[in-house]
């Protein structure tokens, strides 16, 4: 009898697996493609479209001459500098994945990955 249970603590250990690593590898296929744009807004409206393939810095100018430094770096975006009092933005660290955005609220500026374009 306790070879039996054995047996089936074996195959069900061996099924969790299976199925985990089934899970693990259909995630990295369907995120493997990676992100291709950065859109920078202000108060709602899109007025940069920047290549993450491409290391940049630019200063964005912002509500009432706020400032927000971006950076692209090896694929990834964050903000180095801005001129607004809490610095949320900065301490939001660096993002690369479609969806993941930075948002200034005092400079009303929100930095948002976007995937490739179909």
């Amino acid at each position: 009898m306790k070879d039996k249970s054995k047996i089936r603590d074996i195959i069900l250990a061996v099924a969790i697996l299976v199925i985990a690593v089934v899970f693990y590898a259909g995630n990295r296929l369907i995120n493997r493609k990676p992100a291709a744009i950065v859109e920078i807004s202000l108060n709602n409206h899109v007025i940069h479209q920047l290549d993450l393939s491409k290391d940049t810095e630019i200063v964005i100018e912002g509500y009432k001459g706020g400032t927000n430094t971006l950076v692209i770096e090896n694929g990834q975006v964050y903000i180095s500098d801005a001129s607004c009092p809490d610095k949320v933005c900065i301490y939001q660290g660096k993002i690369s994945r479609p969806g993941e955005m930075i948002v200034c609220l005092p400079n009303l500026m929100i930095a948002k990955i976007v995937g490739e374009e179909e």
